[in-house]
């Protein structure tokens, strides 16, 4: 156990990510955007960084996170809390992370030192999946 991870290690999801743009960059603060709200201020992140993302969408299977001012190093689920260990760098990265392993419904992603600082935090409400319902005729 640590500050950064409190609880003993087997109640933690280890997450693999994908990135899938890093760009070195000088955001003036650490930031967490996730889902929609990555395309809802697309244009203004265009302005600030000087760079296009590239098109990624949330699907079923995948949540996008855009996440500025630090270097994702691992990321690991427990309960409602998506932490992600991470170094301070003057960096952009749009990554993205499996959503099948959620079992809530409303999380808070935590960027976190090693040592357990808070580095920036969002809550985050997952979308009602549809799923297939089969009928027995």
């Amino acid at each position: 156990m640590s500050a950064l991870y409190p609880y003993p290690a087997v109640q933690y999801i280890p997450l693999a990510f994908q990135v899938h743009f890093r760009h070195e960059g000088s955001p003036s603060h650490p930031f967490i955007l996730i889902g929609w709200e990555i395309f809802a201020q697309q244009e203004a992140l265009m302005e600030n960084f000087g760079r296009q993302l590239p098109a990624l969408r949330e699907t079923p299977e995948q949540l996008p996170l855009l996440v500025g001012g630090f270097e994702p190093l691992e990321v690991k689920y427990r309960g409602f809390y998506v932490t992600i260990k991470a170094a301070p760098h003057p960096l952009i990265s749009l990554l993205s992370l499996p959503k099948y392993y959620f079992y809530k419904d409303t999380l808070l992603f935590q960027a976190k030192t090693a040592d357990g600082n808070l580095l920036a935090a969002k809550a985050y409400k997952l979308p009602p999946v549809r799923r297939r319902v089969s009928r027995i005729t």
